[in-house]
């Protein structure tokens, strides 16, 4: 039945039943109809039946001379106007309603100006620009380290309710490792430790731990090894240790399998899937609260919900950072309610995007904007790296797992660089230096001068139990990460995974390791060097000497690399197209002028963007 009508309604508006049919003028209309009802009366009433007075288009804009398509128009029509604006702001065209009022106002331009002017201030302004980031950067969720679920990044012990077929239902127990505690029983016989704290993942309540997830011993055992060994309870809730204050070092995994909650992507609650997110959530984050766009990379802060927030916390104790374990800011909502957060939350909700500076949850992500450590010459552990937005995100980092790939990741994202090898050319023989040597040269000459800036983070080989087990290496940070002359041997246990890397990879004299044997032999840690020499630069640019990640941001953003990019994306977003840095060169750097002069805030250049002559034109 509704194929024929619909047949009969396509004929209808082609003239071939009867005489042709006068279309009414409602351009780009979209009508919003329930699948499994009636087509709507506009009054209200069901109607079952098509009607070519309504529903037939417009007849198409008159050809150009060429026949090439429709003749440019100086001015879009209200209607047409007004859907290129829903799309562009918000994703999705005006709704029936919406068009109504459109019909009904005294000046249609006049009424899309203001529909701009009050969507940017909506949510949905901010789902657009997260939509727009998450496409844009395209961070990719951590890989397993183990079998799935076994993804390494919180680096927290789960916790499980006691069986209700036990003496102790409904309390919480280590998922492995502690036969019997549900029972009451200790390993030994002796009774089981208990312990009732507020957790983290509830506040304001009580739970009850049992077992070793309960101790709060200050040594404990381990038989990580295979041979039990007796450890110091420094925060970790490795073996017989405890989960430490409000369970701080653990978390809690309900009905299931542990660790798959945290590790599905299709949870939006998902640990890992909130760690990809980061990136993109503050970018929408800076896009809503007017701050310069530039902190995407150069900024000392980042958003985050509790449960990511955590994160950090867990690296920074890893580190050495015992504060931390008492430091209820990150979990406690009376602690940060005054937080800027994104549109959807509520004040003190834990699952709102909220702003943190980085350094209170792990110590040594620096709120110093100009710390420099040449490993060379001095001696000692560093204070740590600076903070750099979304490039010392915990989602970031673990996603792309070395150096080289974060460099060329973040060079495409957030500099717009194409790297491609040239079509034909004669190279050197390779030996050692990618950089320098072998085909390869073409990219690596422009990927390790910023690759030195992401040295100092890689994942540990090892086991990981739903997150627990993996750890993250800072070497030559802090208390912990150490990178002793034994390390370079490549023995057992030193011969895999990072320690393999570094080894192989981080050789003397070369352009990613600009040091000397002797430098070395001095300072094994000069290896881990991570800002640009003076004698190298990037995209023109010579380091101030800055460290680390934002370092490398410090020369994108004064390239003026950073600016063009991200001026091409908004503009992407708002027009559907790209611009052509080589022939729309004169274009760009106007749209970057107007980008600089508004202090490189997302809001008030996509309203520019909006009252340009060439968003009113079309075809």
């Amino acid at each position: 039945m509704v194929l024929v009508a619909a047949i009969a309604l396509a004929s209808a508006c082609t003239g071939e039943i009867g005489a042709p049919v006068a279309p009414t003028d409602f351009s780009a209309r979209t009508e919003q109809h329930d699948a499994n009802s009636p087509i709507a009366d506009p009054d209200g009433g069901p109607r079952g039946r098509l009607d070519a007075d309504e529903y037939c288009p417009p007849p198409p804009p008159p050809m150009t001379d060429g026949g090439t398509g429709p003749a440019p128009v100086d001015e879009l029509e209200p209607g047409r106007l007004f859907r290129r604006a829903s799309l562009a702001l918000r994703g999705y065209p005006p709704t029936d309603l919406e068009y109504d009022a459109l019909d009904a106002a005294p000046d249609g331009s006049a009424f899309v100006a203001a529909f701009v002017d009050r969507t940017l201030t909506e949510p949905a302004f901010y789902d657009q620009m997260f939509e727009l980031a998450r496409d844009w950067l395209h961070v990719p969720l951590v890989a397993a380290t183990a079998d799935v679920p076994e993804y390494g990044l919180p680096q927290q012990r789960a916790l499980i309710r006691c069986p209700a077929s036990s003496a102790h239902a409904g309390k919480w127990v280590y998922y492995r490792f502690d036969d019997g505690a549900c029972d009451g029983r200790a390993p030994d016989g002796s009774p089981a430790a208990q312990i009732t704290i507020e957790p983290w993942w509830a506040p304001g309540t009580t739970v009850d731990l049992i077992g070793f997830a309960a101790s709060t011993e200050a040594r404990g055992i381990s038989d990580r090894t295979g041979t039990p060994v007796a450890i110091s309870c420094t925060g970790k809730p490795e073996g017989t240790c405890g989960c430490g204050p409000n369970a701080a070092r653990c978390y809690n995994e309900e009905n299931q399998y542990p660790g798959y909650a945290n590790y599905l992507p299709a949870n939006p609650h998902a640990h890992r899937r909130l760690a990809s997110e980061e990136p993109a959530r503050l970018f929408a984050h800076l896009a809503w609260h007017d701050r310069p766009v530039t902190d995407l990379v150069l900024g000392a802060y980042s958003v985050a919900p509790t449960v990511l927030q955590g994160a950090y916390v867990m690296q920074g104790l890893e580190g050495g950072a015992m504060q931390l374990l008492t430091d209820d800011r990150w979990w406690k909502p009376e602690r940060f309610v005054d937080a800027p957060r994104d549109p959807h939350h509520a004040a003190g909700d834990p699952w709102a995007w909220r702003e943190v500076a980085v350094s209170d949850r792990n110590p040594y992500l620096l709120p110093d904007r100009d710390y420099k450590y040449d490993p060379r010459t001095e001696r000692g552990p560093m204070r740590g790296i600076p903070a750099a937005g979304m490039l010392t995100s915990p989602g970031f980092l673990t996603a792309y797992p070395r150096e080289r790939v974060r460099a060329a990741r973040a060079l495409e994202a957030l500099a717009c660089e194409v790297l491609a090898p040239p079509s034909e050319r004669a190279f050197n023989v390779y030996r050692r230096d990618p950089a320098r040597e072998g085909p390869c040269q073409t990219c690596h000459k422009r990927i390790d001068p910023a690759a030195i800036h992401f040295k100092r983070y890689m994942a540990s080989d090892g086991y990981s139990f739903e997150g627990y087990g993996t750890y993250y290496y800072m070497p030559g940070i802090g208390p912990a990460w150490h990178w002793p002359a034994r390390w370079r041997t490549g023995v057992y246990p030193y011969h895999a995974g990072a320690f393999a890397h570094w080894n192989r990879w981080y050789q003397p004299d070369t352009a990613l390791t600009p040091v000397t044997t002797g430098q070395i032999a001095q300072n094994p840690e000069a290896v881990f060097i991570d800002f640009l020499p003076p004698d190298q630069s990037l995209l023109g640019q010579i380091s101030d000497g800055t460290v680390g990640p934002l370092g490398f941001a410090k020369m994108i953003v004064g390239a003026g690399a950073y600016d063009k990019c991200v001026v091409r994306q908004l503009h992407k977003a708002v027009f559907g197209r790209d611009v052509d840095p080589g022939t729309e060169a004169g274009y760009l750097d106007q749209l970057v002028a107007h980008f600089l002069d508004g202090e490189r805030k997302v809001r008030p250049f996509v309203k520019y963007l909006t009252t340009t002559d060439l968003f009113r034109k079309g075809r």
